[in-house]
């Protein structure tokens, strides 16, 4: 199965490529496409281009944030025009950060918002995460 991964004003993004794809690789989810935006404008053109092209998206970054370049906000924002109910969102907990992860699912499609450190999306990759991939997907 294919993903995309699009950083969002995130930090240390090799190594936190390279976190995700060690949790991925084991369900057989590889990367069709990772890129990054700075904006809430080029964060919500990449999301379309990559839904476009496969189901589940993840996103790395801009958790941390406030305001109207923050995450949250952007995605609150995107989502208020679609069919996404507060049972449709997942919170992720983060054992060692402040920032808490997301699993927000429309329809077959799926974004899953991570924190830009290695060791804290690592960690969030919980078996009821995967179990959630592995269930959504047939993995």
């Amino acid at each position: 199965m294919k993903t995309d991964l699009i950083f969002y004003l995130a930090r240390r993004t090799s190594y936190c490529e390279k976190a995700l794809k060690k949790q991925l690789t084991p369900l057989g989810i590889n990367f069709n496409s990772v890129a990054a935006s700075t904006t809430p404008a080029q964060l919500g053109k990449k999301l379309t281009e990559s839904f476009k092209r496969c189901n589940l998206v993840f996103i790395i970054g801009g958790l941390g944030f406030t305001g109207k370049n923050s995450l949250g906000e952007v995605l609150s924002g995107a989502l208020s025009t679609t069919r996404v109910t507060a049972d449709n969102v997942k919170k992720l907990k983060n054992e060692l950060g402040k920032q808490y992860g997301y699993v927000i699912r429309c329809g077959n499609q799926t974004i899953v918002a991570l924190p830009d450190k290695p060791e804290e999306l690592s960690k969030m990759f919980s078996p009821a995460l995967v179990g959630y991939l592995k269930s959504t997907y047939n993995l």
